[in-house]
């Protein structure tokens, strides 16, 4: 890669860590399409997985005193054991199919909230370790879960800084077991940990202007923020 490629990558990154700072995810769906033209796709999902290590410990640590760690126990739960499945699948499966299969589910939960059947759905903590087997599924064979589970997050009723700080632990943690599956299958390269690091960096400094964003919004209008995105990011795995 040349300086020009690198710069690219690194504005991709500046931009998609910076909303995700307000959103509290979206960065890795905003970065991945971008990584995977210059590096490829057996480079691009360990080289987000650095990237993620550092952003998300940017948001926990920002929003540290609001984590809900009950949930976060119950989704690691689920999620380690899978999370090492999902990674160990990535490289053999059909990535175009699984990502219209994910943006069209995203869909589906989008409007079944505003069902009668569904409109007082709260999902319960129990749930949080099914979520996380599903979750860690996901993360290891499309690299970017989290418009799926935020959706379960926001029904659990978490509001703005406890949501963020809650699901920036959570989606930090299965970093860990996949880059260690990469690793031993020889997925970490110089430029993946070159790059990873510098988008990371990159990553914490717009965590930390997301979060100035995120304190000034009313949880309501942040709500509507993150249904809106939700369909928007359903609507571009479908249609990509």
């Amino acid at each position: 890669m040349d300086i020009l490629d690198v710069s690219i990558i690194l504005l991709a990154g500046l931009l998609g860590y910076s909303f995700a700072g307000v959103a509290g995810f979206g960065g890795g769906v905003m970065l991945m399409p971008t990584l995977t033209f210059f590096m490829g796709p057996h480079a691009a999902l360990p080289t987000l997985c650095f990237c993620s290590l550092f952003a998300t410990s940017a948001r926990v640590w920002l929003n540290r005193q609001h984590i809900d760690w009950k949930v976060n126990l119950h989704f690691l739960i689920g999620a380690i054991p899978l999370t090492v499945l999902g990674t160990t699948i990535f490289i053999a499966l059909d990535q175009s199919t699984i990502e219209r299969v994910l943006g069209i589910f995203i869909l589906v939960i989008l409007v079944s909230k505003y069902l009668p059947i569904t409109r007082n759905f709260k999902m319960k903590l129990w749930g949080f370790i099914p979520l996380g087997g599903i979750t860690a599924f996901i993360a290891g064979v499309v690299g970017v879960p989290g418009p799926f589970t935020s959706v379960f997050f926001l029904n659990y009723g978490l509001q703005r800084m406890a949501f963020i700080g809650t699901f920036a632990f959570a989606m930090g943690a299965l970093n860990i077991p996949k880059l260690a599956v990469f690793s031993l299958n020889g997925f970490i390269t110089k430029d993946v940990i070159f790059i990873g690091t510098a988008i990371g960096l990159i990553g914490i400094a717009a965590s930390y202007f997301g979060t100035k964003v995120v304190q000034k919004l009313p949880d309501r209008l942040f709500t509507i923020f993150i249904n809106v995105v939700l369909l928007a990011f359903a609507l571009f795995f479908i249609i990509k």
